[in-house]
This record gives structure tokens, sequence and C-alpha cells, in this order.
């Protein structure tokens, strides 16, 4: 039986490949809205955390407000980064 023509098994990867190409968006698309809440439920944590300690001590200046929204925001890079690599 002789071999199929070449733009045949061509064809045969184009369409393979348009197949996996809007699986992989999807799948990262997912990947990164849900980096993009857990980054933002890691920064939203450190705030409400800060603002409780500044209320609970009755401090003047929202010291504690502004470090822990400065250390969740590196938190969540960090994650970020480590969840990339």
């Amino acid at each position: 039986m002789p071999e199929p023509a070449l733009w045949v098994m061509n064809q045969q990867k184009m369409n393979q490949n348009k197949e996996q190409k809007p699986k992989k968006q999807f799948d990262d698309f997912i990947r990164y809205s849900s980096l993009a809440f857990e980054m933002m439920i890691i920064m939203g944590a450190g705030v409400w955390l800060g603002v409780k300690l500044d209320q609970w001590l009755e401090t003047n200046f929202p010291v504690f407000t502004l470090v822990l929204m400065i250390l969740s925001v590196v938190g969540s890079v960090y994650h970020a980064i480590r969840k990339f690599l």
C-alpha cells in the first residue's frame, strides 16, 4: 500500500495543532486567572489583618496596615514567581 502524500501528512499535523492550541490557551487562561485571585486573596488578607491590628491596638498612625500591606504584596509576588518556576 502506498504511503500517503506529504501534503496529507502535513494537513493531519496542522489539524492536530489546531485542536491542541485552543485547549492550551484555555489552560493558560485558567492558570493565570487563578494566580491573580490567589494574589488578591493574599494581599486582601494582609491588609485586613493590618486594619484589625490597628483597630485593636488603637494606633494613631496605621503602621500595621502599611507594614502588612507591603509584606503581603511581596509575599504574593514571591508566590507567583514560585508558581511559575
